[in-house]
């Protein structure tokens, strides 16, 4: 479960978090059902009204758990090629008579395969996951391999994700969670069939699995079609585990080029916590009391913002310093970045990155209640305010239970959120981000940049 609230909860709540949640009346929302097979592996569901419902299979194994980059790219590359059960045009054929939609993804530490469809056709849809789940065509990379290649050559992939895969590249260089998850990836031409087949019999396992179903779902009869498509599922050793959290390493992966236009692409990471920390809630207020930017953009002008950081950025020369700039947090299992991406004009780079790194210096410093609580209203937005359809509820119900081993209800959430105040902000910025080390990657015309040096003591406030 996400860590204890001791140390937030202020004297307005005389209540804990628990017995709020245990009142029958207090909360209206569907409970999430939870039912552990033979096997070990978790079926989770939870029922609403409507005719659609989302099923999912989320694996708590990705791009760190393999000692090559580009075992878990392949291995999502070849999830919808077939299975020896159904071809490529039959799987697609199975999926569109239904009206669903299937998607899978390979992340860095979390994975999943999602599909869509109709009440009426979930046993077919958990016999569809079933079977792309237990037979991946890792056979199927011989004939493939050089389609795969040619689609990772041309593939454009947006700089905000290039950016951010090099960040954990600096930041995580001796452990795998820094293996690049974008590409391009060195080796891959040298990988096998024996190695993907390894892969996927070390983390395709029922400990490190669990079958989320959402939306037009009984979970007695989800738990029945489980227990059929993934009751052979093997439960796995355990030896994947590790007590070791990945080092943070206070370095900068700078990709100077001034002839590749005028905007530069500057990103800065600093250590935080995993997901399960108390402190993670407060990480995900300081990001949403940094912001995000983008010029030109948006409802409210950033030169009459409200929020500090946005105001500077925007009317900094009064011309503003960034073309675009968002704060953003990466929670892992042992781990976590807090930090920030910034695109900018090159004549801007030393402006739009020490008006950003004064802006989290502020968090630990002089933060107020009202940035406090305009951070936690538009956490609750983003957290809340989807579009509430099953396959969002699907995915998010998913992540949490691979996060924190349970669903966490919205209002045990909203409770976590209005504990905070400016005072606990400030008492986590200042143990996390004063006086840091920080990764630090950038590309583009960079003459601007000031150096790491420069960098890491613009970590914390000198005055005199």
């Amino acid at each position: 479960m996400i860590g204890s609230l001791s140390r937030q909860v202020r004297p307005r709540f005389t209540r804990s978090v628990s017995q709020v949640l245990a009142e029958p009346m207090a909360w209206n929302q569907p409970a999430s059902k939870v039912t552990t097979l033979p096997n070990g592996l978790k079926v989770v569901s939870q029922q609403s009204f409507g005719e659609v419902a989302a099923l999912g299979v989320f694996l708590n194994a990705g791009v760190r758990d393999d000692e090559k980059a580009g075992a878990a790219c392949l291995v999502e590359k070849l999830a919808l090629s077939g299975t020896a059960k159904r071809s490529k045009a039959e799987l697609e054929t199975e999926v569109e008579s239904m009206g669903g939609t299937l998607s899978v993804s390979m992340g860095r530490e979390q994975s999943s395969y999602m599909l869509s469809c109709f009440g009426s056709d979930v046993k077919q849809g958990v016999d569809i996951l079933g079977d792309l789940v237990t037979n991946v065509p890792v056979g199927q990379l011989g004939a493939m391999k050089e389609r795969i290649m040619r689609e990772l050559e041309e593939s454009d992939t947006p700089t905000r994700a290039v950016i951010e895969d090099r960040l954990h590249q600096c930041a995580f260089r001796d452990c795998s969670l820094g293996l690049s998850a974008t590409g391009p990836f060195d080796g891959i031409e040298d990988i096998t069939e024996a190695h993907l087949a390894g892969f996927v019999a070390n983390n395709f396992t029922a400990d490190k699995m669990i079958v989320v179903g959402t939306g037009a779902i009984n979970h007695e009869s989800l738990v029945a079609m489980a227990e059929g498509s993934f009751g052979s599922v093997p439960t796995g050793t355990g030896m994947h585990t590790t007590d070791e959290a990945p080092y943070f390493c206070g370095a900068e992966l700078i990709y100077r080029n001034d002839e590749m236009g005028p905007t530069a692409y500057v990103s800065v990471g600093y250590k935080t916590v995993p997901w399960k920390s108390g402190d993670s809630v407060a990480f995900m207020v300081m990001q949403h009391i940094i912001g995000s930017y983008k010029k030109n953009a948006g409802l409210v002008p950033g030169n009459i913002s409200g929020n500090r950081t946005i105001n500077a950025v925007a009317n900094k020369m009064q011309v503003g310093c960034a073309d675009e700039f968002e704060a953003f947090n990466c929670f892992y299992k042992d781990t976590g970045v807090f930090g920030w991406y910034a695109a900018c004009d090159e004549v801007a780079v030393e402006h739009c990155i020490g008006e950003l790194m004064f802006g989290i210096n502020l968090l630990a410093f002089s933060v107020t209640d009202e940035e406090v609580e305009r951070g936690k209203r538009e956490l609750k937005l983003a957290l809340f305010g989807n579009s509430g359809s099953s396959i969002d509820a699907c995915a998010d119900l998913g992540k949490q239970m691979l996060a924190y081993g349970r669903g966490v209800p919205p209002a045990e959430m909203i409770l976590r959120i209005d504990a905070l105040d400016a005072e606990e902000i400030k008492r986590v910025a200042w143990q996390y981000l004063n006086d840091s080390e920080v990764a630090v990657t950038a590309l583009g015309p960079l003459h601007g940049m000031p150096t790491y040096v420069d960098l890491r003591r613009s970590t914390t406030m000198h005055r005199y």
